[in-house]
């Protein structure tokens, strides 16, 4: 399923990765979300001056959710405009994070100080494997819940969730959001892949960086799709709640432990 772009290239920022809002999208029931209340993206590490200023003036920007690990955080801070709340909430614990972790801009130096490719085949991680953590993960279960509370408490301007690249534990907190608000499975799909248009040039890029540094086609093919997304890795995150919860209602009921009343306060400020 090709994500449609004309639906999903709504917001002008030029250095904020992978942004988008949820304003193309209509749930079951024919409702819109409410345009720049909620957006995802990859990290607000150097944003330019144009990009803040259109953050506060624009979108009034006042919460910011920082999925990343510690160390993440620390290499590439977030930039932030004037009046956003920050909030440090990462996905992966310790006894998480040395299996999970993500390749990102660090790519170019593991091609370059990797001593052999089996290395770096053991550097590159398998998504696909990463996924389903994230839904049996007491942790990261937790932290997203904590996440999508801070998204329904705002109610004052937009909030902001992101981890580097906004694709991955963004990608699957955007899935999780919108099932919740009732968006038709095609188009919670749809936004999911479309980091593959906002990160095609990148991902060939580094493909063929490592297949010139490495010589080895499989490895770079590897490297390559580090930076896109797939469905089947989508498919793994929810297979992995209908195994652990049963179904996805007991995943918000028993998991993030979100009330009714809590989602329809959301609803209905959100959904118009």
């Amino acid at each position: 399923m090709k994500p449609h772009s004309d639906k999903m290239e709504n917001l002008e920022f030029k250095s904020l990765k992978n942004a988008r809002d949820f304003s193309s999208l209509t749930t079951e029931n024919g409702k819109h979300i409410r345009p720049g209340a909620v957006i995802r993206s990859g990290s607000l590490y150097n944003l330019k001056k144009s990009d803040l200023k259109l953050l506060k003036e624009k979108y009034n920007l006042k919460a910011v959710i920082d999925l990343r690990s510690m160390h993440e955080k620390e290499n590439k801070p977030d930039t932030l405009p004037e009046g956003a709340r920050y909030y440090e909430n990462p996905y992966y614990n310790e006894a998480t994070l040395a299996i999970t972790s993500g390749m990102g801009s660090d790519v170019l130096t593991a091609l370059k100080t990797s001593k052999n490719k089996q290395e770096l085949y053991n550097y590159v991680p398998d998504l696909k494997s990463v996924y389903p953590l994230m839904a049996s993960s007491e942790y990261t279960v937790s932290q997203m819940a904590q996440c999508l509370r801070i998204i329904f408490n705002n109610r004052e301007g937009s909030v902001i969730f992101h981890c580097t690249a906004g694709k991955d534990r963004t990608g699957v907190t955007a899935a999780v959001l919108l099932r919740i608000l009732g968006v038709q499975e095609k188009d919670i799909i749809d936004d999911y892949l479309y980091t593959n248009v906002r990160y095609k040039s990148i991902s060939s890029f580094y493909g063929r960086l490592a297949l010139i540094f490495l010589r080895d086609k499989p490895l770079a093919e590897k490297v390559k799709k580090v930076f896109l997304v797939d469905r089947e890795y989508y498919e793994a995150f929810f297979n992995e709640i209908d195994n652990v919860y049963g179904c996805f209602d007991n995943f918000v009921k028993d998991g993030l432990k979100l009330t009714d009343e809590e989602i329809e306060g959301f609803k209905d400020y959100i959904l118009i």
